[in-house]
């Protein structure tokens, strides 16, 4: 893994002085508003406003330009126009200025890249490290250093909590906050990187993940340009513990253009991506709702270590929609032993049940120690790992207490506590708001509730396979030709130890039959040329020939055809092969992302793939623990198991294949695609093997 860049940006984001150029006196325009918010937040460190159109603003000395100032400053904030930015980059150089935040537009996203270049150059050459262009900034809740104009930071009602947030969009980034900080998110930090000039999501997470406080990384993303270094940075995040969730936009093709033109970033296939999350264990995100039900979550409670929750309701029916919910998210509601429900008993009236959901019905609100006393049953006991208190429209006094309890509760918790209250906000506002200051994950949906344990558990339990090298032989593809005909992408195979099909190269008919009588009826015939990869479309297969006659009438036959695909290809020769008897279809392929290098994809043969699309993807490379995964997540793997009575297959020969797959993947820098298509795999102990092959360069 990479060293982490964090230390670099301490003076970003803890900054002793701040100029800000285009300082304005209307303190609520852009230009205005990062003064007012540094003074508002009670910045203790120096304030430089830069404009030479001021001698003063808001009391404070203003300077004409950056080399007025009296001193180098950690951060210059630039709110100019896109042709002044090349001439303050210059002044940030010349003064030994560490940082520059550039909210100005007008670079790559306005259809101007030359100009980010030459500010990304000026910034190079300089020394200074950029956040942005077109970007809103950042902001250290918990020092109080807001380094943005974001109106959302113009607010008392922003709890510090231990959520790290980074965002490629400036707008959504600080509008998503806001939204999560109502709802009682605590952040650390946030910012937002716009273009990325120069630092992006990758340095300022490294940064934020050097923080022992930060307990949850947020990212919005539109794309990156190193995918390299983003898996670093999941890798140093799961090594700390941080579970990390991830909102990736541009999936579809309308939203990918956006996202290009909006940051002039690359955006990879979703496949991709989904199947990275899963290998690297990302929690994804699907819209600002999930931000903030996740970051109410996970930057609260420790991480679950099972998946079974207890739910105490006071509402016998919202019980149930939270059960099926839990559900459907991957949880388990379990029976409660007569112990526990011996424990819960008497707290709850004789018309409840101590069955899990746990009805303690409204009347709990007439027994001062009866809430209390079911929290901490369930805290206490073993059989649950996870708690949900599920409240209705109590109020009053009754509504007081409950709420005293659930955070006395939360407060002394060893494992994950949630509350859903489903009250409105003039009834039920001063509770909420309670529970929300002392850290209480509240939801009023009972749905978006059990997603977020859903995710956390995920999360949790996700391991991530100890790194696997790539083989020791290596760059085997330079012995090739540059293109590689069926044959020759098999001896490439075996010799990186994949089982292939029994098979001879021929030249004659005679050869033909002499090979076909060694290796045993029935074969395959395959025409071998460099331009007809696809062998059956040029009729140059024949398969399943039961004898010499056959076989003979069928090698002049596709030798013809071949020819009259390809008049000026050159033919290699003839393949005699080997027929598979009994295997199940299966297919095994690796193609080069640009962005993430080589991913394996392994998936059932015929219908299948064709149809159904049922395919896993990773990135190489892996050994068998993920290749079993891989296995497991595609809808047809019963039939490899032995679904309704059939005869097991060989899975773990087809896992050793597809992990070995992926080690020839890593180790051959030329290689572009690999297709293995079939690969037959017997039944169990029988093996696998790579039936036809076709081997691409890059």
């Amino acid at each position: 893994m990479e060293p982490s860049p964090s230390p670099s940006l301490d003076r970003l984001f803890r900054p002793r002085s701040v100029a800000v150029v285009g300082a304005s006196a209307q303190e609520e325009s852009i230009s205005g508003r990062p003064l007012k918010l540094l003074r508002r937040y009670g910045f203790s460190g120096a304030l430089y406003p830069v404009n030479p159109r001021h001698q003063t603003l808001g009391g404070l000395p203003c300077y004409p330009d950056l080399l007025s100032l009296p001193e180098a400053p950690d951060v210059v904030l630039v709110g100019v126009r896109a042709d002044l930015v090349p001439g303050v980059m210059e002044q940030c150089g010349q003064v030994g200025a560490g940082h520059a935040v550039v909210f100005s537009s007008g670079f790559a996203e306005g259809g101007d890249p030359e100009a980010q270049r030459r500010l990304a150059d000026l910034a190079r050459a300089s020394g200074v490290r950029v956040l942005g262009p077109n970007c809103q900034g950042l902001v250290n809740l918990a020092e109080g250093i807001p380094l943005s104009f974001s109106a959302s930071l113009d607010t008392d009602r922003r709890p510090v909590g231990s959520v790290g947030y980074i965002s490629q969009s400036g707008a959504f980034g600080f509008a998503s906050f806001a939204m999560a900080a109502d709802q009682g998110v605590g952040f650390r930090y946030v910012a937002t990187t716009g273009n990325q000039a120069d630092l992006d999501v990758v340095d300022l997470g490294h940064y934020m993940l050097s923080d022992p406080e930060v307990r949850l990384l947020l990212l919005y993303l539109e794309g990156l340009s190193e995918g390299e270094r983003f898996l670093h940075l999941l890798e140093a995040a799961r090594a700390k513990g941080v579970p990390v969730g991830v909102l990736k936009v541009g999936r579809s093709a309308v939203a990918a253009a956006a996202a290009a033109s909006h940051t002039a970033a690359l955006t990879g296939d979703d496949a991709v991506w989904r199947a990275l999350f899963r290998q690297y264990g990302v929690i994804p995100l699907e819209d600002g709702d999930d931000i903030q039900d996740l970051g109410r979550l996970a930057g609260s409670v420790p991480p679950p270590k099972g998946n079974r929750v207890g739910i105490l309701t006071t509402s016998g029916g919202a019980g149930i929609i939270l059960a099926d919910a839990c559900a459907d998210a991957g949880l388990e509601v379990p029976s409660l032993s007569p112990d526990l429900r011996g424990r819960l008993d008497p707290y709850l009236p004789s018309f409840g049940s101590s069955a899990n959901p746990v009805d303690m019905t409204a009347q709990v609100i007439n027994d001062p120690l009866g809430f209390r006393g079911c929290l901490r049953a369930l805290e206490e006991s073993p059989e649950v790992d996870q708690s949900v208190a599920v409240l209705s429209m109590i109020t009053g006094e009754s509504g007081e207490r409950m709420a005293e309890d659930l955070s006395s509760a939360f407060g002394e918790a060893k494992k994950p506590l949630a509350c859903c209250w489903l009250i409105d906000r003039e009834h039920g506002g001063r509770f909420v708001d309670r529970l929300r200051a002392d850290g209480v994950p509240v939801y009023s949906s009972l749905g978006r509730c059990a997603r977020a344990l859903g995710a956390l558990w995920r999360w949790s339990r996700s391991t991530p396979e100890p790194p696997v090298d790539a083989e020791v032989s290596r760059n085997l593809l330079d012995a090739f030709p540059t293109s590689l005909t069926e044959h020759d992408a098999k001896r490439f195979l075996a010799r990186h130890g994949i089982p292939v099909t029994r098979e001879r190269l021929v030249t004659s008919r005679e050869e033909a039959l002499e090979a076909a009588r060694q290796i045993g009826y029935p074969v395959a015939l395959k025409v071998m040329s460099p331009q007809i990869p696809h062998k059956t479309e040029a009729g140059a297969v024949a398969l399943g020939l039961g004898g010499d006659e056959a076989l003979t009438n069928a090698y002049g036959r596709i030798l013809e055809s071949a020819l009259r695909f390809a008049p000026e290809g050159v033919i290699q020769g003839v393949l005699v092969q080997e027929m598979v008897r009994e295997g199940f279809e299966c297919l095994v392929g690796v193609k080069r992302d640009p962005l993430f290098g080589p991913l394996v994809a392994v998936g059932l043969g015929g219908i299948y793939v064709e149809v159904l699309r049922d395919v896993s993807l990773r990135r190489a490379p892996f050994g068998l623990q993920t290749a079993r995964e891989m296995l497991r997540e595609l809808k047809g793997y019963p039939l490899l198991t032995g679904a309704r009575g059939q005869k097991p297959r060989d899975v773990d020969a087809l896992a050793e294949l597809v992990s070995r797959v992926s080690r020839i993947a890593a180790a051959e820098p030329c290689l572009g695609e690999l297709d293995l298509n079939p690969v037959f795999v017997g039944f169990q102990g029988g093996g696998a093997v790579a039936a036809d092959a076709l081997v691409l360069r890059r």
